[in-house]
């Protein structure tokens, strides 16, 4: 799998989406069977044969834990996480490649925060999108879901469309 510049990720995460109609009812999350958590994965197909897909994770036992991901499907079908807008779960979280070198936010305590692909995970063979930093964007599982929306550049045809129900 060939490693996607940090030019690129930011790229393919300003690139415009547009959803797709019906889309609030479609991301609707739904229980995964003998699990604690529901899912749900839009797909978003974009011109040239790219595809990018919404990969929504929620906890039916904790509110604030919960994972909105934004997935690219390459050509070739390779697949790369670019982002994920996290909750609050109740572990810590470390970003690996700044901890090895004992730099600054290699650490947090539970909070709100949101992973981003980079180069340099990609190069250590780290989880591609294994950086992250705490956000005050987002309180709760549906302003994280307009964060994501708005950070991510997806389009919406109806003004309507941009109230969550």
């Amino acid at each position: 799998m060939r490693i996607l510049s940090d030019s690129e990720i930011a790229a393919l995460i300003g690139e415009a989406k547009p959803l797709p109609p019906n889309w609030q009812t479609r991301l609707r999350p739904r229980p995964k069977a003998n699990a604690q958590f529901e899912q749900r994965e839009l797909d978003i197909p974009i011109s040239g044969g790219r595809r990018f897909k919404i990969v929504i994770k929620k906890s039916i036992l904790n509110l604030f834990d919960f994972s909105i991901i934004l997935m690219f499907q390459d050509t070739d079908g390779s697949e790369f996480r670019l982002t994920r807008y996290n909750g609050r779960h109740s572990s810590r979280h470390s970003n690996k490649w700044e901890k090895m070198r004992d730099l600054p936010n290699s650490q947090f305590e539970p909070a709100f925060h949101i992973h981003v692909a980079t180069e340099r995970y990609q190069q250590a063979s780290l989880k591609i999108d294994g950086y992250a930093e705490v956000t005050d964007m987002y309180n709760d599982y549906p302003s994280a879901l307009e964060a994501f929306l708005s950070g991510c550049c997806f389009q919406r045809d109806d003004p309507a469309q941009k109230r969550l129900l």
